[in-house]
């Protein structure tokens, strides 16, 4: 097992610091510790003790103190050092995220997640307009724990986070598409804030458009009834899909941070299932893909794997 200095095993190290890692979603993920040889960090006494001085006493002197350390490191670029001690000002519990951050571009997760458990701590203490299916700090310890190979973390984290959003998602995909099937057409496209969605339905002749979105409105109100719902109709059903920007398996634009949940929760299902069938527990294995492919139909990944099975 490696040796750390005194300072890294206080910041690093402490079981006590992943368990209990939030408040809001008690998912253990002590596995993360012990720390192995193959585990990428930085034990460098001058970061660790910016560190250290910065968690003891909040202020702006030792967050520029811990962004000289990242940049001395070469964990952040002297550009993107001076970028940011610029506005050094504006942080908050939001300092907490941007050190998760730095860590986990750096592809060393576990550091990433003790400084994203910091701002979970604040965030879920002070912060009484906090969302976990919103604060994009969630999806960020979701995706280190998936890159940690923590898949059965990764996919509890998740689901807990994003709650009913997913069986809502599902199920109003599948009302529209059904509608639009019946028209001869399709889910064409997908817009998507916090509370309000918009769906665009190509189809030759819809009819009677003002009936069927009535229709769709009342039926997607009774499974997303926190969700205002609104439908645009298109004729041509061969018009080709505009390029996309973000998530890569359908024509979907969202400002919030679902996509990334989603993406996360993809991967882990994919990650676990592999990890059982190498294990030779295929049923299970197919279990999860099934789930996952229910998430997401459009998914080349997932239907490979699939049909591998």
């Amino acid at each position: 097992m490696p040796t750390f200095s005194d300072g890294f095993q206080r910041l690093y190290c402490d079981p006590a610091v992943f368990d209990p890692f939030s408040a809001w979603h008690p998912i253990n993920i002590r596995r993360v510790l012990p720390i192995q040889p193959q585990d990428s960090i930085i034990d460098d006494e001058r970061l660790i003790s910016a560190e250290l001085a910065h968690l003891d006493d909040e202020n702006d002197d030792t967050r520029r103190a811990v962004i000289d350390a990242y940049a001395l490191c070469g964990l952040m670029s002297q550009e993107d050092a001076a970028n940011v001690k610029s506005v050094i000002d504006f942080y908050g519990k939001d300092f907490f995220d941007l050190m998760g951050l730095v860590y986990a571009n750096a592809g060393m997760f576990i550091c990433a997640l003790r400084w994203y458990r910091e701002c979970l701590a604040l965030m879920e203490t002070q912060n009484t307009q906090a969302r976990s299916d919103e604060a994009g700090v969630y999806a960020n310890v979701g995706y280190c724990l998936y890159a940690l190979c923590m898949f059965n973390e990764a996919i509890a984290w998740t689901k807990s986070c994003i709650g009913p959003r997913l069986i809502t998602d599902v199920a109003c995909r599948a009302l529209i598409e059904y509608e639009a099937q019946q028209a001869d057409g399709r889910l064409f496209a997908i817009e998507r804030t916090i509370d309000r969605a918009r769906y665009t339905i190509s189809a030759r002749d819809p009819g009677d458009i003002e009936s069927i979105s009535s229709r769709l409105r009342t039926a997607t109100r009774t499974v997303a009834p926190f969700q205002e719902s609104y439908f645009d109709w298109v004729s041509d059903t061969m018009r080709p899909l505009p390029a996309q920007d973000g998530y890569p398996f359908f024509l979907e634009r969202d400002c919030s941070i679902f996509p990334r949940h989603k993406m996360n929760l993809l991967f882990a299902l994919c990650g676990q299932a592999d990890a059982l069938i190498t294990k030779g527990f295929i049923a299970e294995a197919k279990r999860l893909l099934f789930e996952a492919s229910i998430l997401e139909p459009n998914a080349g990944f997932i239907k490979e794997r699939i049909k591998a099975l």
